[in-house]
This record gives C-alpha cells, sequence and structure tokens, in this order.
C-alpha cells in the first residue's frame, strides 16, 4: 500500500513492502518549469522553421533555417536567410551557349532580308492578319526572338510573288519547329546532293527536300 500527501507544493510518498519502509519528499515546482521552458524552447523553434519554409514557398527559392540553443532558460537564436545554390562548371557552361543562342538568333533576325509582318504582307499583296495566319499554318516562315518579334525571311517570296511551296510538309518532318525549318532550308545537306533545302524547293523537288527532312526529324544525320 501507497500512501501519497501533498502539501505547498510538496511531494510526499511513502510505500510499505511486507515490514520494509520507503519514502521520500521534495518540491515538484522546479521541475515543471524546467519542462515548461524547454517546450517553450521548442515552440519558438518550430516557429522558426515554419517561417523559413513559408519564405521558400513564397521566393520559390532556398532558404536556410540556422538556430542556436544555448540553455532552457535563454531564448532560442533564429536566422533565416534565402541562399543562392553555387553553380557547377556544367550550369555555368550551358548558361554561356544560351546566352550565344540568345545573341546569334539576334543578329539573324536583324538581317535586312527579315521583314516584319506588315512589310511582309506589302511584299504579297495581302495584310497583317492574313500573314499571321498563315504562319500558324505553317505557310511560311517565322521567326521569333527575345526583342525584335517574329521576323518573316524575304527569300522565302518567289520572283513571281509567289510563296515557296513545301514549307507545311516541312514542318510537319521537322516537328514544327520553326528554326529547324530555317536550319534545314538554308544548310547544304549530303542527301539532298550538297544542296540547301530552299534550292530543292525552289526547283519543286519538294518530296525529296520532305523526305531527307523527315530523316532529320528522326535523328538520322548521316
Amino acid at each position: 500500500m501507497a500512501m501519497i500527501d501533498k502539501k505547498g507544493g510538496s511531494r510526499k510518498r511513502t510505500e510499505r513492502r511486507g515490514n520494509l519502509i520507503t519514502g521520500y519528499a521534495g518540491k515538484w515546482e522546479p521541475l515543471f518549469e524546467k519542462k515548461a521552458a524547454a517546450r517553450a524552447t521548442a515552440a519558438r523553434v518550430l516557429s522558426g522553421v515554419s517561417e523559413g519554409v513559408k519564405r521558400a514557398k513564397n521566393t520559390g527559392g532556398t532558404v536556410r533555417v540556422t538556430y542556436v540553443i544555448r540553455s532552457s532558460d535563454e531564448e532560442p537564436e533564429i536566422e533565416i536567410e534565402e541562399i543562392t545554390p553555387q553553380k557547377d562548371a556544367l550550369d555555368i557552361a550551358l548558361a554561356a551557349a544560351k546566352q550565344r543562342g540568345s545573341e546569334r538568333v539576334a543578329e539573324i533576325l536583324k538581317r535586312p532580308e527579315m521583314l516584319s509582318a506588315d512589310e511582309f504582307a506589302d511584299e504579297i499583296g495581302s495584310t497583317r492578319e492574313t500573314v499571321n495566319k498563315k504562319r500558324k499554318r505553317h505557310e511560311v516562315l517565322g521567326l521569333e526572338g527575345a526583342k525584335r518579334g517574329v521576323r518573316f525571311p524575304k527569300w522565302q517570296i518567289g520572283d513571281d510573288g509567289q510563296l515557296l511551296g513545301g514549307l507545311a510538309q516541312l514542318f510537319e518532318a521537322l516537328n514544327g519547329h520553326p528554326w529547324a525549318v530555317y536550319r534545314f532550308l538554308l544548310q547544304k545537306s549530303g542527301s539532298l546532293g550538297g544542296r540547301t533545302g530552299l534550292e530543292m524547293l525552289r526547283a519543286g523537288r519538294i518530296e525529296d527536300a520532305v523526305g531527307a527532312a523527315r530523316s532529320i526529324g528522326k535523328g538520322d544525320f548521316s
């Protein structure tokens, strides 16, 4: 049988086991205070982590939460900071290649033969709206850049004022990528006997040009 007596914050316990009686007495307030302080510290830490998660979500970046706990009697030190991930050599190389690509595109689009939609419309005796509809149907080639908008190569208009035939088939063969079509039209190809796609289309050899383009679209570069 055990008997417990509480008085004035003291705790006294006696216990009888056969003929042996043992007991202890002590105060429980200090223990309670330490547990309360520990809970407060843990709550403060969790609050800091929650704030870090919220900031990372809002900014879309990476956030570091650092906290230092010296004792249960002191407020923990919480530091929340945004960090920039270090780029490795591959990241740097890819960024440089992307920049070179953007500069190359800008250089191509500012050439004299690259016409705006209005200029192209004047060349074919049409309207800007009609030109844009033809571009969406892949009946004309329009190249888009970051700064100059869409430009239309003048060389896709024949001497008779007619548009270059076979463009829609080329777009289909090259997965609808305007810059892939542009490169195919101007780059000499071994599968075309050293001619360019543009030369083949102008000569009316649309099927040969489209066949070569399909091989490139499938990844056959031989």
